[in-house]
């Protein structure tokens, strides 16, 4: 069971969340889809993609190596600080990018969503262990939620297998004891909140 929690908790790890989202977004049956072309969609994904995981899992690897932290799942709170402030400082600078890039100001507000959930991470995390992960399900959920009202689409298949996903995510953590059902459950309503407010308003 601990060896599919890891598994589970690797794939569905909360930094690929953003990618998973703009994959699913691209993909709709509305104007996200049809009028942004191709290679704008590829290059969104490669700056996203390259700023929101790539670097900062290389920073948590070359923090690993340095004995900074004790592994990649950043069990303490403390070992968590510098990882989630690089992470911030990369999505600020996704943010920036994005906003020269002649783009819906749904994926850009998106984008500013999954920010806004990192940030609140960072100071709950200075005195509480709350779920990363969760927060990643729970905005990629409540941002397909938003879309899906907002444009009148039917992205229903989505919304449920991101609930699904949740409820094995959240189900992994327990069985780690990484996070107590409290810490989930704060960390998947911090997610959808962050999408609600920034997609909305």
């Amino acid at each position: 069971m601990k060896i599919a929690a890891k598994i589970i908790s690797t794939i569905f790890h909360p930094l690929i969340m953003p990618i998973i989202g703009l994959l699913v977004i691209f993909n709709t049956d509305s104007y996200l889809n049809y009028t942004i072309p191709l290679e704008l969609k590829k290059a969104i994904l490669l700056l996203v993609g390259t700023s929101t995981f790539i670097i900062p899992l290389l920073i948590s690897l070359l923090l690993l190596n340095r004995k900074m932290i004790n592994s990649l799942e950043m069990e303490t709170q403390k070992e968590r600080v510098i990882p989630y402030a690089f992470t911030i400082i990369f999505y600020v600078f996704t943010l920036y990018m994005l906003k020269r890039a002649p783009i819906s100001p749904i994926i850009f507000n998106f984008v500013i969503g999954a920010t806004l959930s990192v940030i609140i991470a960072f100071i709950v995390n200075i005195k509480w262990k709350i779920s990363a992960h969760m927060i990643g399900v729970g905005g990629l959920a409540g941002a397909l939620i938003c879309i899906s009202i907002m444009l009148e689409i039917y992205v229903t298949p989505y919304i449920i297998l991101a609930l699904l996903i949740a409820g094995l995510v959240g189900s992994a953590r327990l069985i780690l004891k990484a996070h107590t059902q409290l810490q989930l459950y704060v960390g998947f309503l911090v997610g959808v909140i962050c999408q609600v407010i920034t997609l909305y308003y």
